[in-house]
């Protein structure tokens, strides 16, 4: 936001130099013709034509230097350059009358005074000095014909030298008046090619900065989720050992809840930076509509309980429904709603509700809560932003999560929406284009229970000793017969896979010496069958999805993000056991 905000600066900047830029040489132009207007009333005035008064010209030289003082002094720029037209029109004007009306040679200079018109202020000003010069031409020619004024039709040797000075000048100032178009032209192509380069140089700045504020988010993830990982894991499993001690199973839970929210605010965080970047990319998974939502629901239970709420999901798809999409996000999507929902609402309910509609699936999020003011609904979709200011003291929150919500259902090709009455509760909705499809193969799920009787041989990789506590802990507690070799480096892991035999291989992306990358790379491509066909299940803290497909591409079977969530992983190491035992007996 504020990388956006400096681009915005840096255009209003170069926007204010090319409008000073134009008004210093619309004023140089002006008083370039002032000061040629006075020259040649001087001139004029010296130049022997004895059929009018020579007074004029110094009459007129006076307002015309009046004009330049104007602008000197940084008088109105507008008002002194139609003042200096009129001046102009009526001098010619006054000359001609008395010089042979429309047969005078002043009448040739009516032809070129509006022409800086365009030059100084702009095509319509142009277009009404150009009409007041030819009314005044008709007139002179109105007046001659009508003979009011002497129309002069033969002319003396006396006066050849004031016709000539008129026709010399007149066409000095036709091509004076040209050049300096084309010099005011070429200053400002010169001006907007400094205003290019400039536009460019910021433009790379800004792009090195965003690369580096990506670089860093992404960092910060990984060492943000790394300890949540450890924290997460534990958490479970010291929860399972103090389960019979109330009070000490209540400090684990607020160790989780506290835990479980610094990851979605860094989720958030995460996701809406690779949103902005256009880096954030879907999955097609198959899962069981009901059994997500509902686990969704069943994180906040306990934290609707403490306050006295019904919580319930209403569901009206059937039963064991299996869908197509993005689970994580949908996932992500309900888990905000609900969590502003149960926040918002003091007393009465938070209802969930699944229908079927049309082509999709139709989401409703609604609770009893403190509502929102008609004028704030739409506005509650942006970024940074609350219902009110006292809501935002009140009850917090880091104002991406119904942002990043709408991006999300969008990015789906879904819709989202909200109803509200300020103080009788609020429902958030969305429609995901989710297709039906056939359930997980039975011979998948079946699998799990027979990992658990089976001694199973995994080679579990990363250079964290504590997530090697972790993922030992969790394996060994749902798969209790497992055999779990721990490696601390790719080169370690490579080493045991030499001299080992091993069922299934857990690896991490980031590690110093030989990365996961590498180490799954030379496994498939230098060592001998089967060995280099054991499914790899890729573990990492990133969540950008070009790291995914990165290990994929490097021949990982699968990738799971830390913190490991345990059912996930025991639930693919399922899958990729039956994958790997359905290649050998093919």
């Amino acid at each position: 936001m504020k990388t956006l905000s400096n681009l915005l600066k840096v255009d209003a900047f170069l926007d204010g130099l090319h409008e000073d830029a134009n008004a210093q040489w619309r004023t140089g132009l002006l008083r370039a013709c002032l000061l040629a207007l006075v020259a040649s009333s001087l001139m004029f005035y010296g130049t022997y034509q004895p059929a009018y008064d020579h007074n004029i010209h110094l009459l007129a030289t006076a307002f015309y230097l009046v004009l330049l003082g104007a602008l000197q002094w940084g008088a109105f720029y507008v008002p002194i350059t139609h003042l200096g037209f009129l001046i102009s029109i009526l001098h010619i004007g006054l000359v001609a009358s008395q010089s042979g009306g429309i047969n005078s040679v002043t009448m040739v200079w009516m032809t070129v005074v509006t022409l800086p018109a365009t030059l100084l202020l702009s095509r319509l000003a142009a277009i009404f000095w150009g009409t007041v010069a030819l009314l005044v031409t008709w007139l002179m020619l109105a007046l001659t014909k009508a003979g009011v004024l002497d129309n002069m039709a033969t002319m003396s040797n006396d006066i050849m030298a004031w016709t000539l000075v008129n026709k010399v000048l007149v066409a000095c100032m036709a091509m004076g008046v040209v050049w300096l178009a084309e010099r005011m032209h070429s200053q400002q192509v010169m001006q907007i090619d400094k205003s290019n380069l400039a536009l460019e140089e910021t433009h790379r700045a800004l792009r090195q900065a965003q690369a580096h504020k990506d670089e860093f988010i992404a960092s910060v993830g990984h060492e943000l989720r790394t300890p949540m990982n450890a924290i997460l894991g534990l958490n479970g499993i010291l929860r399972s050992e103090l389960s019979a001690k109330a009070e000490d199973a209540e400090i684990v839970d607020h160790i989780r809840r506290s835990t479980e929210q610094l990851l979605r605010v860094v989720n958030d965080i995460l996701d809406f930076s690779q949103l902005q970047a256009g880096q954030l990319s879907l999955r097609e998974d198959r899962f069981e509509l009901s059994e997500t939502v509902q686990s969704v629901l069943d994180l906040f239970a306990e934290k609707a309980q403490a306050k006295g709420l019904d919580i319930r999901l209403e569901d009206s798809m059937a039963q064991g429904m299996w869908v197509q999409g993005d689970r994580q996000r949908l996932i992500q999507v309900l888990n905000n709603l609900i969590d502003n929902a149960v926040k918002f609402t003091a007393r009465g309910h938070v209802v969930v509700r699944v229908k079927s509609v049309g082509m999709g699936v139709l989401f409703e999020v609604e609770d009893s809560g403190i509502g929102i003011a008609a004028n704030r609904q739409q506005q509650v979709f942006n970024r940074f932003e609350h219902a009110d200011s006292q809501t935002n003291r009140q009850y917090g929150g880091t104002g991406l999560g119904l942002s990043l919500c709408e991006r999300l259902v969008s990015l789906q090709g879904g819709h989202i929406g909200v109803s509200s009455v300020l103080g009788h509760g609020t429902t958030f909705w969305f429609e995901l284009p989710l297709s039906m499809t056939a359930a997980d193969d039975p011979f998948v799920v079946q699998q799990l229970d027979k990992l658990m009787g089976h001694r199973l041989r995994i080679l579990l990789v990363d250079d964290n000793a504590v997530n090697l506590m972790v993922a030992r802990l969790m394996l060994k507690k749902r798969l209790p017969k497992a055999e779990i070799t721990e490696a601390n480096g790719g080169a370690v892991a490579l080493d045991l896979l030499r001299e080992q035999t091993f069922d299934l291989v857990l690896m991490d992306m980031v590690m110093p010496d030989i990365d996961g990358l590498q180490a799954t790379q030379i496994l498939r491509e230098n060592f001998p069958k089967p060995v280099c066909d054991v499914p790899v299940l890729g573990l990492t803290a990133s969540s950008n999805p070009v790291d995914r497909d990165r290990c994929l591409d490097a021949g990982m079977n699968e990738v799971l993000h830390k913190p490991l969530d345990e059912t996930q992983l025991v639930a693919q190491l399922s899958r990729l056991s039956w994958l790997a035992s359905s290649e050998v007996h093919r």
